[in-house]
This record gives C-alpha cells, structure tokens and sequence, in this order.
C-alpha cells in the first residue's frame, strides 16, 4: 500500500527503536544476555582564538551494561542488515507480524474498514497519558509504530524465507543494568572582554564527575537497544548506543572569584560515531582502541569560536553474557 500515510509511518520505523512486546515477561523459550560496554578516553586539547586561548586536559570512563531478552525464535533475516534499503524492509516487515499479534491482543479487529483512524484515536490517547514522561511517550511510540506498520503495510513474509540463523534481542521495562562514569577535565587560558575583545584575564575551568546515572538514565538504558545475534556466523549487530553522560560539579575560577554548580558533563563529540561504527557489526565480544580528534570544544561550548586541536587516546571494550550459562 503505497499512501502517503504508509510512507509516514514508514519514516517513523526508520527512526523507531524496535521493541517486542511481551519480551518484557520471561517464558521457558526466552533468552536473556547483558551486553556490558566500557568506554576510556584520555585527551588533551587546545583553543586559539585571537589573543585568547586555553590549554585542557581530560580523562572520562564510562562503564554501563544492560540486559536483553529475545524470545527464543530464530529468524532467516536479520533485523539489523547492514544494507540501509534492506534493513528498511525487514524492519516494516517484521513490526507488520508483530503488529497484527498485537492489533487483537489489543482489542482491534484487523479486518475492520475503520482500523488506521482507530488506531490513531488510541495512539493520542496512550500519549496524553505520559503526561510528558520521555519515556512512556518512547515506548508508546515503539508500540503504535509496530501497530500502524500492520494496519497500513503489504505482506512480505517473503523476506522472511529462508534457513533460521538470527535471534533478535531487544531491551525491555525494568530490565538489570548498571551504569558508572567518570570525568574529569581541566583548562587553562586567558580570555579576553571589553568591546575590542583586548583586555586578557587569566581562567580555570573544571568539571569533575563520579556519576551512577539518573533513573532516567536507567530507563532509558533498558529500552534503549536493539541487537541482533548471528548464530552461524558468531556476529554481534547493535543498532546504536546510548552513552550515558556523567553529571558533576563545574567550576570556573576567574577574577580572583570561583563559581560552582552542578551540571550533566558532555561526551567528547567524535566517541559516540565511533563506539557506533564499532558495534554495528562485530565478535560477540572484544576491544579496539584509536586515537580520536578533537576539533570541537571538550566543554561543550561552541560559541567561543575559534581553532580547537587535540587528540583522544580512546579504547572500547564490549561482551555479550549468555545470562543462564554464568548462573552458577
């Protein structure tokens, strides 16, 4: 069904993060693994601009793991297929089955003339709900994407022909996960006021982070994920990742004066493109390290313009726990 309302809801799922439902209640065919991910950085960098300047050194870690849960069945296609067109398609596919389960679990018949704007009307509804919450609009989003894809998608089982070999894995409400950063960071330099930027003043800037995350860091976390597992050829496909930043104290030292706060603690702008490029497909578990650049601000303010150069010695290290072998 070629309608432009399909090729919204086509958009939608390019963009959606997958979820099962269902997956969230363990049964005796379902399958639990926690991916854990560690994350060191270690940089320096400096800022130029006109008479102004700075020198910053910063060392962060980030160490987080959650738990995902498939449901047991194998599947000829995978989920996350490195061809953008092809993924597409076996997404919209895969959320069509999942949504007509869904759509009379849900109270909908799936013949009904009417089905879309009913849909629609629950949807709104579902959301109104969230009265806000990030996370309960996630999850309702996830959900109506799946059931929109059945209402309004063709059938293409034929995607789905083949020998099984890949177990789909996704996050789920509640799951157990952990995280733990820290960061650290400091510059010097001289900054320059008066309305021809000449009159220099020496500064200190420091953030300093111990952070467990936020409950909401922790939510996010567990629904986070999609990964699909290639059980003939032992590769590990992640969609993305969700890098939980450190949160700590700021502190600026400038005419003789200190001010303090507290605030979240940005990631260094290159590490999450390459902690994804590294997951998107490789072993079930291992590490690489690069040094990364660092052309934009390590604090995160871009509005100081001028030349940042720099480097980051970064490492990543990943796992995949089959949960039930590890029980004692």
């Amino acid at each position: 069904m070629n309608t432009p309302v399909a090729s919204r809801w086509l958009t939608v799922l390019t963009g959606a993060v997958l979820c099962t439902f269902g997956t969230s209640v363990a049964t005796a065919a379902s399958v639990d693994r926690k991916l854990s991910v560690s994350i060191t950085v270690d940089g320096k960098q400096d800022w130029k601009n006109e008479l102004q300047w700075s020198k910053a050194t910063t060392k962060q870690s980030y160490d987080f793991s959650t738990t995902l849960r498939s449901d047991g069945k194998m599947w000829a296609a995978n989920l996350l297929d490195p061809d953008l067109d092809t993924r597409l398609a076996i997404k919209t596919e895969y959320l069509r089955q999942q949504g007509v389960k869904l759509l009379a679990a849900a109270g909908f018949n799936p013949q009904s003339k009417n089905l879309l704007g009913d849909v629609s009307a629950r949807a709104q509804q579902d959301n109104f709900n969230c009265k806000g919450d990030s996370v309960c609009m996630s999850e309702v989003g996830a959900k109506y994407a799946a059931l929109m894809a059945a209402a309004v998608e063709p059938d293409n089982s034929a995607l789905f022909e083949g020998d099984p070999r890949y177990q789909f894995f996704f996050g789920y409400p509640g799951c157990v996960n952990t995280i733990h950063s820290v960061h650290k960071y400091s510059a010097n330099g001289e900054t320059a006021y008066g309305r021809k930027k000449d009159k220099i003043f020496p500064y200190q800037l420091t953030y300093d982070g111990d952070f467990a995350g936020t409950d909401v860091d922790r939510k996010s976390l567990c629904t986070y994920f999609t990964v699909v597992f290639d059980t003939l050829e032992k590769k590990l496909y992640v969609e993305n990742t969700f890098i939980p930043e450190s949160r700590g104290k700021v502190s600026r030292t400038e005419f003789g004066k200190t001010q303090t706060s507290e605030a979240g603690l940005p990631i260094p702008g290159p590490l999450q493109g390459w902690v994804n490029e590294n997951l998107r497909v490789n072993a079930p578990s291992g590490n690489v390290a690069a040094v990364l650049p660092l052309n934009m601000p390590l604090d995160g303010n871009a509005t100081v313009m001028g030349l940042f150069t720099g480097e980051a010695k970064s490492t990543l290290k990943w796992s995949w726990t089959d949960l039930a072998a590890a029980k004692p």
